[in-house]
């Protein structure tokens, strides 16, 4: 066996938000019994203790470093020369993201790769989804870090692939994302994505109506305000829209 250092900071859900989903509680039935200003005022300050009990418990309860990984020779062989050319030149091709996601994903599984990439998409300082998770995946000088979380998630615009992941890992994944957690971080994207995907579906000329958004954008510079449109292109070309859009659904009844 060959050890080679592979250096991996990711963000486990595990028991995410399950301070701050008791301390929300708490305080609602406080402020169902208590009045006054005085009484506001502690409320408020109980929420900041939640809060920032909800941050410690992300940031220090759910982090996992990945320092080394034992390799086969055969994986020896193939990924080290890959990290090398990384840390040389941060270059890295699909063969090799592709063989060293696999290596991490034996030996971290894929629950917990998934689990690790939902966490990494919160901000943990205000508790709400990552606005630049998208932007660090996609950027050209990504960490090794982001290209291998990318690489992972291209292997799920395979919809048949996807929807086995989703209903194997769902109900664990679910039971360890507190109503008040989902409200908070992605109650607003999925919303967005299925409100943008209704108003597609009433379109008489989809053609049309796509060129015309492709055209503001590109014009205006309007690519983020108009993400949630194009984000349905991008999964129809890729011919898994429907499975993304019967997840999506399940996910904004389950937390209704």
């Amino acid at each position: 066996m060959k050890k080679v250092v592979v250096i991996l900071l990711v963000f486990a859900l595990g028991s995410v938000g399950v301070a701050y989903y008791f301390s929300s509680e708490s305080l609602k039935l406080i402020e169902m019994k208590q009045e006054g200003d005085y009484l506001n005022e502690v409320l408020q300050e109980n929420k900041m203790i939640a809060a920032e009990s909800a941050r410690e418990e992300l940031l220090y309860g759910n982090t996992m470093s990945y320092q080394s990984i034992d390799f086969t020779k055969t994986e020896y062989a193939i990924i080290n020369p890959c990290l090398k050319e990384f840390q040389t030149s941060e270059k890295l091709d699909a063969l090799c993201v592709n063989e060293i996601v696999d290596v991490v994903v034996d030996d971290f599984g894929e629950e917990g790769f998934i689990k690790a990439v939902i966490g990494s998409s919160i901000d943990y300082t205000n508790l709400v989804f990552n606005s630049t998770f998208l932007d660090n995946l996609f950027d050209k000088n990504a960490s090794l870090a982001n290209r291998l979380t990318l690489g992972f998630l291209n292997r799920y615009r395979n919809p048949e692939q996807l929807q086995q992941a989703f209903n194997k890992y769902k109900q664990d994944i679910f039971n360890n994302t507190p109503k008040s957690l989902y409200q908070n971080v992605f109650k607003n994207q999925v919303e967005e994505l299925l409100s943008a995907h209704e108003e597609i579906s009433g379109q008489n000329n989809k053609e049309a109506f796509f060129e015309d958004l492709y055209f503001k954008a590109d014009t205006r510079y309007l690519h983020g305000q108009y993400w949630k449109y194009t984000f349905w292109k991008r999964r129809e070309i890729e011919k898994n829209d429907g499975v993304v859009f019967t997840i999506l659904t399940e996910i904004q009844h389950y937390y209704q």
